[in-house]
């Protein structure tokens, strides 16, 4: 099977969503390529303090004003010919810091996640300073324009409706590829019936008996309102398992409620285990927590999603049959009881998630390869 030599996988920290994204590309690229070099680099967002200035003002903006950043995002989404200005001005940034990197590693291949990097890489690539293949991985189920750099060889989305607008906002050559998550977000765990949890342990034992379990996630940061979705999933009936990821505020807040029916964690690399060990997924926010619950095949609702590509993806999944979009906290309550009275239409769910997530996302990458 042919290979590349040496392979470049780019993210930046800004949301763990697009290095998540590139872990499981770089994880899956050294089991197939085991001769290739396959390096991954988080910080090249037009440098180090470029980088650290968009991940702080990420966090700051979604935790204290998500409508702007939403209202940006849905503005410059209705106006590409304003988001390519933006596009324009920012990428001889991110080309500077790129240059030292791709000389230091010399790649025959380049797959990025971030679209800001994109940027960069497609300026040297229509400056013929970068002569390797790039791949733009779109790591959101709907398609903002920011996502779109027509000098990259290839861009790839994980829908059908993705890949039209991609294709209609200029991007070269667009697959249609599975999401590239962790192989351990697999539907073969609980689902064989093998048992995810520590010898001795239970989920029996984790939660009562009785009715389902949702697992509750805002992403890394634990942003969006999951308080309140957490209070409309225990009032429905469930239990919940809530993800608070970074935002240690969140989760002493729900600790200190002593509720037998809710578990809370912090950051936690156990997630694939608790995402196959619950029923239902519930988030609020953006597409790559979806996009490992789907493969896992666990139905997903999205809950008061966030501004921006919160919203954006809850439309896409749902539009596409993979998810169910809660707009408010009255809908979260009323479709966690909904789904806890009909196992049927949990099993549609699963069932739409398991076609979806049996494509083969390491088929592609040999298909990459081949290409060149």
């Amino acid at each position: 099977m042919r290979s590349p030599r040496r392979v470049l996988v780019l993210s930046a920290p800004v949301g763990e969503g697009h290095v998540a994204a590139a872990r499981a590309l770089a994880t899956r690229m050294r089991a197939l390529w085991p001769a290739a070099v396959v390096t991954e680099v988080e910080t090249v967002a037009g440098g180090p303090r470029r980088t650290a200035l968009l991940t702080a003002a990420y966090r700051v903006v979604m935790r204290s004003a998500p409508g702007l950043y939403g209202l940006a995002y849905d503005v410059l989404g209705r106006l590409p010919p304003v988001a390519a200005f933006f596009q324009r001005l920012g990428a001889p940034a991110t080309a500077r810091a790129l240059r030292p990197v791709l000389r230091a590693h010399d790649p025959d291949l380049v797959v990025c996640t971030y679209p800001v990097t994109t940027g960069g890489l497609a300026l040297l690539r229509r400056r013929g300073e970068l002569a390797a293949r790039t791949v733009a991985v779109v790591t959101d189920p709907a398609v903002h324009p920011f996502w779109i750099w027509p000098d990259v060889d290839e861009t790839w989305t994980m829908l059908d409706a993705a890949a039209a607008d991609a294709r209609r906002l200029g991007a070269r050559e667009v697959r249609v590829v599975p999401p590239a998550v962790d192989p351990r977000f697999t539907p073969s765990l609980r689902d064989s019936g093998v048992s995810l949890l520590p010898p001795g342990d239970s989920n029996d034992a984790l939660l009562p008996r009785g009715g389902i379990t949702v697992l509750v996630t805002g992403g890394s940061l634990g942003f969006g309102s999951l308080e309140a979705v957490t209070d409309a999933v225990l009032t429905a009936g469930a239990h919940a398992v809530v993800l608070a990821g970074r935002n240690d505020a969140l989760r002493r807040r729900l600790d200190a409620r002593g509720d037998p029916r809710l578990r809370v964690l912090g950051w936690t690399d156990t997630v694939p285990v608790e995402m196959a060990a619950a029923d239902v997924v519930l988030t609020t926010g953006g597409g790559m927590i979806a996009s490992e619950a789907l493969a896992v095949g666990r139905p997903v609702l999205f809950a008061t999603p966030v501004p921006g590509h919160g919203r954006a993806a809850a439309r896409a999944l749902a539009d596409a049959g993979l998810a169910v979009a809660c707009p408010t906290v009255a809908d979260v309550a009323r479709e966690v009881a909904a789904l806890a009275a009909d196992p049927r239409r949990r099993d549609e769910l699963f069932r739409a998630a398991r076609t979806f997530s049996a494509r083969d996302l390491d088929a592609e990458l040999t298909a990459l390869a081949a290409r060149g």
